[in-house]
């Protein structure tokens, strides 16, 4: 599901056309599509805030790393308004305000909020969820530093697991198809204002675009050979044409 997702992160911005396969096929799995839905959402926001709070802790580095004034403020915005969001959604599930229940979306995200909270103070399930998450920008940074090493850049590993989170957190935002063009520009940023030539930068993330592409392609091809019709597992081609208003399987 998650490589399947992953193909059709790369047709529409950011990551929403990911997401929205993996309710799709959450939802049709069985677990129901309110279940469905929580779970991309609270995955989604637990790791933005991860990405966040990596930021911040990494701060005293990457503020020696940048010297320009203009980039330290730029970080420091970035990740003040990112840990403000998950603050803010956190705090969400406290709320017990009446006039907040007259918005289904905004009991929805309430209780996407609670469990997001249970999860994180959980004993069981909170160191988890955090080292993976933890663990999923430390691979970003690997991948970052084997495109950077193919092209014979001088950058080191340190460097580039100061810089990439916070391109990461940028190329977030769905303003762009797949984060191209705001990846390749965050990062071009990041290196000149890191001292390190632009033009790495602009390369490094071109490469690493061309790598999700790949890994991408791979789900797309899964995708592709499911069967169709597709069962309560997979979804075929079919099943998106029927799932279209005034069209029948």
């Amino acid at each position: 599901m998650n490589m399947i997702a992953a193909f059709f992160n790369q047709a529409l911005p950011s990551s929403v056309g990911g997401d929205a396969m993996r309710v799709w096929f959450v939802g049709r799995s069985g677990a129901g599509w309110r279940a469905a839905g929580y779970s991309v959402l609270i995955d989604r926001a637990i790791g933005l805030a991860v990405l966040a709070l990596l930021i911040a802790a990494s701060l005293p580095w990457s503020l020696r790393l940048i010297a320009d004034p203009q980039g330290r403020a730029a970080l420091l915005l970035t990740d003040a308004a990112a840990i403000a969001g998950g603050i803010g959604f956190l705090v969400l599930g406290f709320l017990r305000w009446r006039w907040l229940a007259r918005w289904q979306i905004v009991r929805h995200a309430q209780a996407c909020s609670e469990i997001a909270g249970r999860l994180i103070v959980s004993r069981i399930h909170g160191p988890s969820l955090v080292v993976l998450s933890l663990l999923v920008n430390v691979l970003n940074a690997v991948i970052a530093w084997a495109v950077i090493r193919s092209i014979g850049a001088g950058v080191s590993f340190a460097q580039l697991f100061l810089l990439i989170p916070p391109v990461m957190l940028v190329t977030t935002m769905p303003i762009s198809i797949a984060g191209w063009g705001v990846r390749e520009a965050t990062m071009a940023l990041a290196f000149g204002y890191a001292a390190l030539r632009p033009e790495d930068g602009v390369a490094a993330s071109l490469l690493f675009g061309i790598v999700n592409f790949v890994a991408g392609a791979l789900g797309g091809l899964a995708w592709i050979l499911s069967p169709k019709p597709a069962n309560a597992d997979g979804l075929g081609v079919d099943d998106l044409v029927g799932e279209l208003p005034g069209r029948s399987r």
